[in-house]
Protein backbone atom coordinates (compact mmCIF):
# COMPACT_ATOMS: atom_id res chain seq x y z
CA UNK A 1 0.00 0.00 0.00
CA UNK A 2 1.76 3.37 -1.05
CA UNK A 3 1.24 6.00 1.58
CA UNK A 4 2.01 9.34 2.66
CA UNK A 5 3.58 11.14 4.80
CA UNK A 6 1.58 13.16 7.87
CA UNK A 7 2.00 15.85 10.40
CA UNK A 8 -0.43 15.94 13.48
CA UNK A 9 -1.36 19.26 14.39
CA UNK A 10 -0.62 20.77 17.85
CA UNK A 11 -3.22 19.22 20.48
CA UNK A 12 -6.38 20.95 21.27
CA UNK A 13 -6.50 20.07 24.93
CA UNK A 14 -8.20 22.56 26.97
CA UNK A 15 -9.02 24.46 23.53
CA UNK A 16 -6.60 25.18 21.16
CA UNK A 17 -7.12 28.82 20.02
CA UNK A 18 -6.88 30.06 16.47
CA UNK A 19 -7.37 33.06 14.82
CA UNK A 20 -10.95 33.95 13.66
CA UNK A 21 -10.43 34.54 9.95
CA UNK A 22 -13.84 36.64 9.85
CA UNK A 23 -12.93 39.23 12.18
CA UNK A 24 -12.80 40.86 14.76
CA UNK A 25 -9.83 40.46 15.87
CA UNK A 26 -10.53 39.18 19.01
CA UNK A 27 -12.83 36.51 18.23
CA UNK A 28 -11.29 33.01 18.27
CA UNK A 29 -11.86 29.54 17.69
CA UNK A 30 -11.53 26.37 19.84
CA UNK A 31 -11.18 22.85 19.21
CA UNK A 32 -11.86 20.09 21.71
CA UNK A 33 -11.45 16.32 21.30
CA UNK A 34 -13.92 14.13 23.18
CA UNK A 35 -13.84 10.07 23.60
CA UNK A 36 -17.18 8.48 22.72
CA UNK A 37 -17.88 7.47 26.03
CA UNK A 38 -17.50 10.94 27.91
CA UNK A 39 -19.79 12.69 25.16
CA UNK A 40 -22.93 14.25 27.45
CA UNK A 41 -26.19 14.26 25.93
CA UNK A 42 -26.06 18.52 25.98
CA UNK A 43 -23.11 18.20 23.54
CA UNK A 44 -25.00 15.70 21.54
CA UNK A 45 -27.92 18.08 21.70
CA UNK A 46 -26.06 21.15 20.17
CA UNK A 47 -24.76 18.85 17.48
CA UNK A 48 -28.46 17.57 16.84
CA UNK A 49 -29.78 21.38 16.31
CA UNK A 50 -25.75 22.57 14.25
CA UNK A 51 -26.54 19.55 11.81
CA UNK A 52 -30.73 20.56 11.50
CA UNK A 53 -29.81 24.22 11.26
CA UNK A 54 -26.87 23.31 8.29
CA UNK A 55 -27.44 20.05 6.68
CA UNK A 56 -29.35 20.86 4.06
CA UNK A 57 -33.01 20.07 2.99
CA UNK A 58 -34.88 17.02 1.44
CA UNK A 59 -34.91 16.73 -2.25
CA UNK A 60 -37.64 16.42 -4.74
CA UNK A 61 -37.92 12.19 -4.03
CA UNK A 62 -37.48 12.91 0.11
CA UNK A 63 -41.25 11.07 -0.13
CA UNK A 64 -40.04 7.60 -0.83
CA UNK A 65 -38.54 7.57 2.22
CA UNK A 66 -41.62 8.36 4.39
CA UNK A 67 -44.40 10.35 4.78
CA UNK A 68 -41.94 12.58 7.41
CA UNK A 69 -38.98 13.61 5.16
CA UNK A 70 -40.96 16.47 2.89
CA UNK A 71 -39.40 18.31 0.08
CA UNK A 72 -37.84 21.58 0.81
CA UNK A 73 -37.90 20.93 4.42
CA UNK A 74 -34.76 21.03 7.03
CA UNK A 75 -33.13 17.61 7.15
CA UNK A 76 -33.34 17.01 10.99
CA UNK A 77 -31.24 15.19 13.69
CA UNK A 78 -31.66 14.54 17.32
CA UNK A 79 -28.98 13.95 20.08
CA UNK A 80 -30.26 9.82 20.84
CA UNK A 81 -29.69 9.59 16.82
CA UNK A 82 -26.50 10.98 16.40
CA UNK A 83 -25.54 8.79 20.05
CA UNK A 84 -26.67 5.65 18.01
CA UNK A 85 -25.89 6.53 14.21
CA UNK A 86 -22.32 8.10 15.43
CA UNK A 87 -21.24 6.38 18.75
CA UNK A 88 -22.73 3.00 18.78
CA UNK A 89 -19.16 1.99 19.48
CA UNK A 90 -18.02 4.71 22.10
CA UNK A 91 -14.70 3.25 23.11
CA UNK A 92 -13.41 3.40 19.75
CA UNK A 93 -15.26 6.74 18.49
CA UNK A 94 -14.14 10.25 18.72
CA UNK A 95 -16.06 13.89 18.48
CA UNK A 96 -14.17 17.16 17.74
CA UNK A 97 -16.10 20.10 18.50
CA UNK A 98 -15.47 23.50 17.02
CA UNK A 99 -16.67 26.50 19.04
CA UNK A 100 -16.45 30.12 18.51
CA UNK A 101 -15.65 33.31 20.81
CA UNK A 102 -16.46 36.65 19.66
CA UNK A 103 -14.42 38.35 22.27
CA UNK A 104 -12.52 36.07 25.17
CA UNK A 105 -13.41 39.35 27.45
CA UNK A 106 -17.11 38.83 27.01
CA UNK A 107 -19.32 36.94 29.71
CA UNK A 108 -21.22 34.95 26.26
CA UNK A 109 -20.42 31.18 25.99
CA UNK A 110 -18.38 30.11 23.10
CA UNK A 111 -20.74 28.33 20.53
CA UNK A 112 -20.60 25.50 18.19
CA UNK A 113 -19.90 26.29 14.58
CA UNK A 114 -18.69 22.88 13.58
CA UNK A 115 -18.54 19.20 14.96
CA UNK A 116 -17.15 15.64 13.39
CA UNK A 117 -18.04 11.99 14.56
CA UNK A 118 -15.41 9.45 13.81
CA UNK A 119 -15.11 5.58 14.57
CA UNK A 120 -11.83 3.47 14.18
CA UNK A 121 -11.79 -0.37 13.86
CA UNK A 122 -9.46 -2.84 12.08
CA UNK A 123 -10.03 -4.28 9.00
CA UNK A 124 -7.06 -7.12 8.14
CA UNK A 125 -3.74 -5.87 9.60
CA UNK A 126 -5.01 -2.61 8.93
CA UNK A 127 -6.59 -0.06 11.17
CA UNK A 128 -9.29 2.13 9.39
CA UNK A 129 -10.56 5.58 10.67
CA UNK A 130 -14.22 6.98 9.26
CA UNK A 131 -15.53 9.87 9.77
CA UNK A 132 -19.11 9.34 10.38
CA UNK A 133 -20.40 12.75 10.14
CA UNK A 134 -18.99 16.31 9.32
CA UNK A 135 -20.81 19.43 9.74
CA UNK A 136 -19.59 23.22 9.86
CA UNK A 137 -22.10 26.44 9.84
CA UNK A 138 -23.03 27.72 6.99
CA UNK A 139 -21.96 30.88 7.76
CA UNK A 140 -18.29 29.54 8.65
CA UNK A 141 -17.89 28.07 5.36
CA UNK A 142 -14.99 28.06 3.26
CA UNK A 143 -12.72 29.41 6.51
CA UNK A 144 -11.32 25.75 6.48
CA UNK A 145 -13.49 24.47 9.43
CA UNK A 146 -13.72 21.27 8.16
CA UNK A 147 -9.99 20.21 7.28
CA UNK A 148 -9.43 21.96 10.86
CA UNK A 149 -12.07 19.48 12.50
CA UNK A 150 -10.58 16.38 10.92
CA UNK A 151 -7.12 17.47 11.25
CA UNK A 152 -7.50 17.30 14.97
CA UNK A 153 -8.20 13.86 14.88
CA UNK A 154 -4.67 12.97 14.55
CA UNK A 155 -4.33 14.17 18.17
CA UNK A 156 -6.25 11.34 19.41
CA UNK A 157 -4.29 8.15 20.79
CA UNK A 158 -7.40 6.32 18.31
CA UNK A 159 -6.39 7.78 15.21
CA UNK A 160 -2.10 7.28 15.97
CA UNK A 161 -2.30 4.17 14.20
CA UNK A 162 -4.63 3.90 11.53
CA UNK A 163 -3.74 3.61 7.87
CA UNK A 164 -7.00 3.96 6.11
CA UNK A 165 -8.90 7.23 6.19
CA UNK A 166 -12.51 7.61 4.75
CA UNK A 167 -15.76 9.42 4.57
CA UNK A 168 -19.27 9.24 2.87
CA UNK A 169 -20.07 12.50 1.72
CA UNK A 170 -22.39 14.74 -0.79
CA UNK A 171 -20.41 17.73 -0.34
CA UNK A 172 -16.91 17.90 -2.43
CA UNK A 173 -15.45 20.15 0.23
CA UNK A 174 -15.66 17.21 2.73
CA UNK A 175 -13.87 14.80 0.59
CA UNK A 176 -11.29 17.58 -0.28
CA UNK A 177 -10.50 18.16 3.88
CA UNK A 178 -10.32 13.98 3.88
CA UNK A 179 -7.07 14.20 1.20
CA UNK A 180 -5.79 17.20 3.63
CA UNK A 181 -6.00 14.67 6.25
CA UNK A 182 -4.24 12.20 3.65
CA UNK A 183 -1.94 14.49 2.39
CA UNK A 184 -2.95 14.24 -1.11
CA UNK A 185 -5.05 16.22 -4.00
CA UNK A 186 -8.37 15.69 -4.59
CA UNK A 187 -7.28 15.31 -8.19
CA UNK A 188 -5.13 12.66 -7.47
CA UNK A 189 -7.56 9.67 -5.70
CA UNK A 190 -6.01 6.32 -5.47
CA UNK A 191 -9.61 5.21 -7.18
CA UNK A 192 -7.43 1.59 -7.98
CA UNK A 193 -6.97 1.01 -3.66
CA UNK A 194 -10.59 2.19 -3.25
CA UNK A 195 -11.90 -0.24 -5.95
CA UNK A 196 -9.63 -3.09 -4.30
CA UNK A 197 -10.54 -1.95 -0.42
CA UNK A 198 -13.83 -0.33 -0.62
CA UNK A 199 -15.97 -3.40 0.01
CA UNK A 200 -13.79 -5.21 2.43
CA UNK A 201 -13.40 -1.72 4.32
CA UNK A 202 -16.87 -1.58 4.25
CA UNK A 203 -18.10 -4.83 5.36
CA UNK A 204 -15.49 -5.08 8.48
CA UNK A 205 -17.07 -1.71 9.88
CA UNK A 206 -19.01 -2.59 13.00
CA UNK A 207 -21.10 0.48 12.03
CA UNK A 208 -24.46 -1.15 10.63
CA UNK A 209 -25.60 1.23 7.76
CA UNK A 210 -21.95 1.14 6.25
CA UNK A 211 -21.93 -2.57 6.35
CA UNK A 212 -25.28 -2.48 4.38
CA UNK A 213 -23.71 0.52 2.02
CA UNK A 214 -24.66 0.04 -1.73
CA UNK A 215 -21.70 0.53 -3.79
CA UNK A 216 -22.10 2.82 -7.33
CA UNK A 217 -20.45 3.94 -9.91
CA UNK A 218 -17.68 2.98 -12.75
CA UNK A 219 -15.21 1.55 -9.97
CA UNK A 220 -17.50 -1.04 -9.01
CA UNK A 221 -19.83 -1.26 -11.57
CA UNK A 222 -19.18 -2.70 -15.10
CA UNK A 223 -22.12 -1.32 -17.30
CA UNK A 224 -21.91 2.33 -15.67
CA UNK A 225 -22.48 4.72 -17.98
CA UNK A 226 -24.03 7.85 -15.63
CA UNK A 227 -20.68 9.77 -14.98
CA UNK A 228 -20.46 8.02 -11.51
CA UNK A 229 -17.41 6.75 -9.94
CA UNK A 230 -16.61 6.33 -6.70
CA UNK A 231 -19.76 6.54 -4.41
CA UNK A 232 -22.67 4.80 -2.85
CA UNK A 233 -26.31 4.59 -3.08
CA UNK A 234 -27.99 5.54 0.59
CA UNK A 235 -31.03 6.47 -0.91
CA UNK A 236 -30.56 9.76 1.05
CA UNK A 237 -32.86 11.94 -0.76
CA UNK A 238 -30.98 15.42 -0.07
CA UNK A 239 -31.33 18.03 -2.08
CA UNK A 240 -27.66 18.81 -3.78
CA UNK A 241 -28.09 21.66 -5.41
CA UNK A 242 -25.45 23.55 -3.27
CA UNK A 243 -22.92 20.49 -3.79
CA UNK A 244 -23.44 20.38 -7.26
CA UNK A 245 -22.23 23.97 -7.71
CA UNK A 246 -19.60 23.82 -5.25
CA UNK A 247 -18.74 20.00 -7.20
CA UNK A 248 -18.49 22.28 -10.78
CA UNK A 249 -15.60 24.89 -9.09
CA UNK A 250 -13.90 21.58 -8.03
CA UNK A 251 -14.41 20.50 -11.96
CA UNK A 252 -13.36 23.36 -13.38
CA UNK A 253 -10.02 23.59 -11.70
CA UNK A 254 -9.53 20.43 -13.08
CA UNK A 255 -9.52 19.30 -9.40
CA UNK A 256 -11.79 16.60 -9.29
CA UNK A 257 -11.82 12.83 -10.23
CA UNK A 258 -14.45 11.07 -7.95
CA UNK A 259 -17.33 11.12 -10.83
CA UNK A 260 -20.36 12.92 -10.67
CA UNK A 261 -23.08 13.74 -7.76
CA UNK A 262 -26.46 11.29 -8.22
CA UNK A 263 -29.51 11.94 -6.65
CA UNK A 264 -30.04 9.38 -3.40
CA UNK A 265 -26.22 9.00 -3.60
CA UNK A 266 -22.81 10.00 -1.91
CA UNK A 267 -19.46 10.51 -2.63
CA UNK A 268 -17.12 7.54 -1.10
CA UNK A 269 -13.58 9.25 -0.33
CA UNK A 270 -10.63 6.59 0.74
CA UNK A 271 -7.32 7.20 1.16
CA UNK A 272 -4.25 5.08 2.54
CA UNK A 273 -2.07 7.11 4.78
CA UNK A 274 1.18 6.55 7.13
CA UNK A 275 0.11 6.40 10.61
CA UNK A 276 1.02 8.83 12.79
CA UNK A 277 2.52 9.49 16.05
CA UNK A 278 -0.11 11.18 18.57
CA UNK A 279 1.14 14.75 20.62
CA UNK A 280 0.93 14.15 23.73
CA UNK A 281 -0.55 16.53 26.69
CA UNK A 282 2.45 16.69 29.56
CA UNK A 283 -0.18 18.71 31.63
Amino acid sequence: MSQSTTTPVTPPTRGLVLPCPTSPSKASFSYKMTLGSEVSDNTLKLCANLFSSNYGIWGDQAATISKFTVAGKQVKMTGARLRSQCLSHPESSVLVTCYIQVDPLESERPQLYGHAFATVWDYGENKVGWVTQLVVDEAVHQHYIATHLLQTLKCHTLFSRINIIGLISSHPAACNALAKYAAANIEDVELDFIHQHAKGILASSPISYLKATQLRGSLFQDSCDNGAISSVFTEFYVDHTEPLVVLEQYKKKGQWCLGELLDGHEFLAVFPIAPVSPVRDDN
